[in-house]
């Protein structure tokens, strides 16, 4: 049975990215499929109401009242409006992650720069944004030798200890019930990169990523996993990634779409 999407993007999808493949490959199945761009139109959510299921991706926080509009309508959402939500905040999606029980580094907030300088005195820390990407400028390793003096990004600040791992990040891709690998140099050492070896995840970290998935109700979300001597340890969550160097990406996040619109 054919379903009706709407897509709201945060920019036009560039022919042969994620997204675009992704409309035609549902267009191609029968599926209607429009793209609506609310940081340059007006979106209004009644109009919305008939939709198997609406998809975002790439909004500003600017846009979550319309987002909460949607789901106030029982209209379906991917990402759901609450896993949207938990995973815009580090706090939030820890704390549901813990009270499941899955591994994740302990962690300690602070609001000002001096106190996350004081934590990395003694020991190696990883500081990163409450919110934003864990990547790139928003995320740092060191002490408080090489910790910069003055704060290189707006807090407040989630300190973590550096764990003892392989300078390797694995990235799994969830879509669904689909869990794909991609290895790519830390984040903490190298910069970041776009591209990745994909790797297959064996069944430990298949079903991480799914508990993942189910714990926070994100269908389509990036895991991110370092491989320490005590085990997998998550280290990050987003919520619909790129899904860069995963080759069949489109086709496993069209077919979740699917799904997704066709249970409603």
């Amino acid at each position: 049975m054919a379903a009706h999407l709407s897509l709201l993007l945060g920019k036009p999808p560039k022919p042969g990215s994620l997204l675009a493949e992704v409309a035609e490959n549902l267009a191609a199945h029968g599926d209607r499929v429009e793209v609506l761009l609310p940081h340059e139109q007006s979106v209004d959510p009644e109009v919305l109401s008939d939709r198997d299921l609406v998809v975002h991706r790439g909004l500003h926080t600017t846009l979550t009242p319309l987002l909460e509009a949607i789901h106030e309508r029982g209209i379906p959402l991917c990402t759901p409006f609450a896993a949207d939500e938990a995973l815009r905040d580090r706090r939030a999606w820890r704390g549901h992650l813990l009270a499941a029980g899955l591994p994740l580094p302990p962690a300690e907030e602070q609001d000002d720069w001096r106190a996350v300088l004081e934590s990395g005195r003694d020991r190696e820390v990883v500081v990163k944004a409450l919110s934003g990407p864990g990547r790139g400028s928003q995320v740092l390793a060191g002490t408080l030798g090489t910790l910069p003096a003055e704060a290189p990004f707006p807090g407040p600040y989630l300190i973590e200890p550096r764990l003892l791992a392989e300078d390797i990040d694995h990235k799994l891709y969830l879509a669904g019930d689909a869990v794909r690998g991609l290895l790519k140099p830390s984040t903490l050492t190298h910069a970041h990169v776009t591209t990745g070896e994909p790797f297959a995840p064996d069944g430990e970290l298949v079903e991480l990523a799914l508990e993942v998935g189910r714990v926070l109700d994100a269908h389509l979300c990036g895991v991110d996993v370092l491989r320490t001597p005590e085990g997998p340890v998550i280290i990050d969550v987003n919520a619909f990634p790129g899904f860069r160097g995963v080759a069949e990406a489109p086709d496993l996040v069209a077919a979740h779409l699917r799904e997704h619109a066709q249970r409603g």
